[in-house]
């Protein structure tokens, strides 16, 4: 709901102060518009910002003996041992 906020208020300027999420028994639940909520979205979108920078970053990896031959990333893996 606050990605959905803030899509709101980037491209309608406008600032939702609330809005509802209905789940499938029909229950409706009210969401406040929170600083906190929207400080909180905008730190994760830092945070999948950040990871997807780093995705080109090898994971190092220290495979025991035996477990490269059959791994279906071998061919991508820098690390595999024969």
């Amino acid at each position: 709901m606050g990605c959905y906020f803030l899509l709101i208020e980037v491209e309608l300027r406008i600032r939702p102060t609330h809005g509802f999420i209905v789940c499938d028994d029909g229950a409706r639940h009210r969401i406040e518009n929170t600083e906190e909520l929207r400080a909180w979205v905008l730190d994760l979108a830092g945070q999948i910002r950040a990871a997807r920078r780093e995705v080109d970053q090898p994971i190092l990896v220290n495979p025991k003996p035996g477990q490269c031959r059959p791994c279906g990333q071998r061919g991508n893996c820098g690390q595999a041992r024969l």
